[in-house]
């Protein structure tokens, strides 16, 4: 995986004018990589394109123009880059007002480990992202790390085994294979 560098990073005044063509270009390309689990949950699974245009659009929407501030960005969510035998992913938690935020906080309590991977016949937990704790009131954005351990096969569901929260959904057999060659690409 081709490391993100501040090179990378178009201004935020050029990106200005460029902005909602970008958008509608990741937006095709997260649309092969999302992953609807039932009413309440999608994963997304992350690559370069998807981190870079993160990165772009904070350095964008705080207008950042310091070198040391957009690498720091970089250096945040570097972390989501698929590389060493790891495939990334973002869950996300869907409510649809403040009342129904409370539910879900309270019924999905502890969602956060309840989601797996099956890569082959090879069941792996996603490691939720460290420091993002589910007290009372939690993210509704978390990082997944599903640590492949040598798994390659592009057999793959992804299942949501909770006490409240059961889904599993196959994966198609593209994004599979590309989040297989994604993992095991060379690190820079």
């Amino acid at each position: 995986m081709v490391k993100i560098t501040v090179q990378d990073i178009i201004p935020w005044k050029e990106y200005e004018k460029i902005r909602m063509e970008k958008i509608r270009k990741i937006a095709q390309i997260k649309d092969k990589r999302r992953i609807e689990l039932g009413d309440r949950l999608t994963l997304l699974f992350e690559n370069r394109d998807t981190v870079l245009h993160q990165i772009q659009e904070m350095v964008y929407l705080d207008r950042l123009e310091d070198e040391k501030d957009i690498q720091h960005e970089i250096d945040v969510y570097s972390s989501l880059l698929p590389c060493k035998g790891k495939i990334k992913a973002t869950l996300y938690i869907n409510a649809y007002d403040f009342n129904d935020l409370k539910k879900v906080f309270s019924e999905l309590k502890g969602i956060y480990n309840s989601v797996f991977l099956k890569v082959g016949e090879k069941l792996i937990q996603g490691e939720p992202e460290a420091g993002r704790e589910q007290g009372d009131e939690f993210s509704t954005v978390q990082y997944l790390t599903f640590n492949l351990e040598g798994e390659k096969s592009t057999q793959m569901e992804v299942f949501v085994l909770h006490e409240n929260y059961k889904v599993s959904k196959k994966l198609p057999e593209d994004l599979a294979k590309e989040l297989i060659e994604e993992a095991y690409e060379e690190c820079d």
